[in-house]
């Protein structure tokens, strides 16, 4: 029988709730690590019951967070939509981090054209709640009818910016705009309804330095619909969803995004460098109010473009269809009509989006070199584009500083080993080298380390021990920790016969000094620090504690234990230990074979 957790809930109106009521209220990103070895380890089935209430009916698709199910709420006998998160990915902080941004944002926008968020529910499974909305995707919709009439193209991407246009009121970027994520659902006063889904990706913007989802070098998104400033690594705004729902009323129109590739890198390179081709090549009868519309809205600089959703919907609400070089096909089209426009020639293959997964390009420490194809549609023969995060890095190429920061475009290479150096403000310089073969393109994407401060840290009494992020600081308190300035950070202070006491570092936080008060300890207890030769369960006294080693202090009471541990093979070995009050004891016990064994170091 796998094991049920009891929970709380978020709002269910999806109003953010205030700090006062979400005290004791369970977050994904405040999941304990001991609630994670609880979770089952079985595949949800279709016919399973989860939280008591939501029978799953049929899948949806896979996400990069989670699987996505149409579900009866058995309650009240209605269907929704819901996302599971992945029980590997909720074993991940930074996982659970975005799942609980996902909710967060949804539940702070309320139009009609947003599918609605209605609950969260943290436990086993941990899944989000949502509005299940009845029709087929934009991809969907482009695979059957291959491109749009331009006035109904209009008509959808006008109720799109009023959708966008709450959401960034609400103070959430998309991120990930794309047919994929836009329902067409049957109306009977417009004939059909655009409605935005998949917030994975949104980004709160009053939270955009705490979030720190993205900052090891990710770049996030779909390739075809990334804004520039995002492929860049800079700070993204709502231009960047402008940018994204420009390509996506590209495609509406012309049948293919503006920008195409056999690869990703080709369609990154395109998006920073390329102008689209006209539209009107694609759809001749596309009104020039409407190609004004794009033209504005795929600038690549975000102050060239609409500065707001409510400014692109002003525009399209202004195309007349009637225009000399924009009528209608036969048969005038209104929304919702099953008016269709074939596209000469073949189908570009939609592979990314058919997917519904978000692109993750260059991810962790290093550099992704990903190849370009002869075919390419590039300036030059032999180009490298390079990026770094954070942008804007001096660089130089083969011992030659470059004029411009990063990102920047070098052309005309010849063939051959290449060396790379960046840097950016005070911090370290970081190299890689790659090799450019004839007629080939090339990206870089370098993840820079992050500038770091020092922070002076003072306890009450001193002369406690600091632990930051879980490792042993040098000396004791008062005593100086390097902190890095764009990322969380924990500093835990422990002094016998006093509770252990932490204080949260985040990416804010710039005070050059803190100070800790430590509280005495209501009752008699030491401290155990348990590590082995392999990654083992640590038993206290006959029983799983949920710790695996190498462990963190952990407070057992006074007086004697036996401590074992237990690997994945079914080694094991353990030890018996006396503990003082305030005494730290560290042990190194060895699993031997089948049949146990006991020996440990330890002071």
């Amino acid at each position: 029988m796998s094991k049920r957790i009891d929970k709380d809930r978020l709002s269910p109106e999806g109003s953010a709730p205030s700090e006062e009521s979400r005290r004791g209220v369970s977050r994904v990103d405040t999941l304990p690590d001991e609630f994670i070895k609880l979770l089952q380890k079985s595949e949800l089935a279709i016919g399973d019951v989860i939280a008591g209430r939501f029978k799953l009916v049929e899948p949806l698709g896979d996400g990069a967070m989670g699987q996505v199910f149409v579900a009866e709420n058995l309650a009240i006998g209605r269907k929704v939509a819901i996302k599971v998160l992945k029980n590997e990915l909720l074993a991940d902080p930074s996982f659970r981090q975005r799942f609980q941004q996902e909710s967060e944002a949804i539940a702070a926008i309320e139009h009609r054209n947003v599918a609605r968020f209605l609950d969260l529910v943290v436990g086993d499974p941990t899944f989000l709640v949502m509005e299940y909305v009845r029709g087929q995707t934009l991809d969907q919709v482009l695979e059957k009818e291959q491109q749009l009439a331009p006035m109904r193209a209009a008509s959808i991407a006008l109720r799109l910016c009023w959708a966008l246009e709450a959401a960034h009121e609400a103070g959430v970027i998309h991120r990930d705009i794309k047919p994929s994520n836009v329902i067409l659902t049957p109306d009977l006063e417009s004939g059909e309804e655009p409605k935005l889904i998949d917030f994975g990706l949104a980004k709160l913007a009053h939270a955009a330095v705490k979030a720190g989802l993205t900052r090891t070098g990710q770049i996030v998104g779909t390739p075809e619909y990334m804004a520039p400033e995002q492929i860049a690594n800079k700070s993204v705004d709502a231009r960047s969803d402008v940018y994204a729902l420009g390509c996506l009323l590209y495609e509406l129109v012309s049948g293919r995004p503006p920008f195409e590739g056999s690869d990703d890198v080709q369609v990154l390179y395109q998006q920073l460098h390329d102008a689209p081709q006209p539209v009107e090549r694609f759809a001749p009868k596309a009104p020039k109010a409407l190609r004004q519309v794009l033209e504005r809205a795929l600038a690549k600089k975000p102050e060239d473009r609409f500065q707001s959703m409510r400014e692109m919907a002003a525009a399209l609400e202004s195309i007349d269809a009637a225009e000399p070089d924009g009528r209608e096909p036969t048969g005038r089209h209104v929304p919702g009509s099953t008016h269709r426009v074939k596209k000469p020639g073949p189908l570009t293959p939609r592979l990314l989006r058919a997917a519904g997964l978000a692109a993750l390009v260059g991810i962790g420490a290093g550099f992704g070199l990903g190849r370009l194809h002869r075919h390419a549609p590039l300036p030059a023969p032999t180009a490298l584009l390079l990026i770094s995060s954070p942008a804007g890095a001096s660089v130089q190429l083969d011992g030659k500083p470059l004029k411009e920061t990063t990102p920047t475009t070098v052309r005309g290479l010849s063939p051959g080993a290449r060396s790379v150096r960046m840097q950016r403000g005070q911090q370290a310089v970081v190299e890689r080298q790659g090799t450019l073969g004839a007629d080939e393109r090339a990206v870089m994407n370098i993840v820079l380390p992050p500038a770091s401060h020092p922070v002076e840290v003072h306890s009450a009494p001193e002369g406690g021990s600091v632990y930051l992020d879980g490792k042993l600081a040098v000396g004791e308190t008062p005593t100086m920790i390097e902190v890095t300035d764009e990322d969380f950070h924990e500093v835990r202070v422990e002094k016998n016969g006093f509770e252990t006491a932490t204080r949260a570092l985040t990416p804010d936080d710039h005070d050059p000094t803190i100070r800790i008060s430590l509280t005495p300890e209501r009752q008699p207890r030491g401290t155990l620090m348990v590590d082995s030769n392999v990654a083992s369960e640590v038993w206290i006294d006959g029983i799983d504690r949920g710790y695996t080693t190498p462990t963190l202090g952990i407070h057992v009471s006074v007086g004697e234990h036996v401590i074992e541990v237990r690997d994945g093979s079914g080694r094991k070995a353990e030890a018996r230990v006396k503990i003082a009050q305030g005494e730290t004891r560290r042990l190194l016990l060895s699993p031997e074979g089948p049949g146990g064994g006991s020996g440990g170091k330890g002071p």
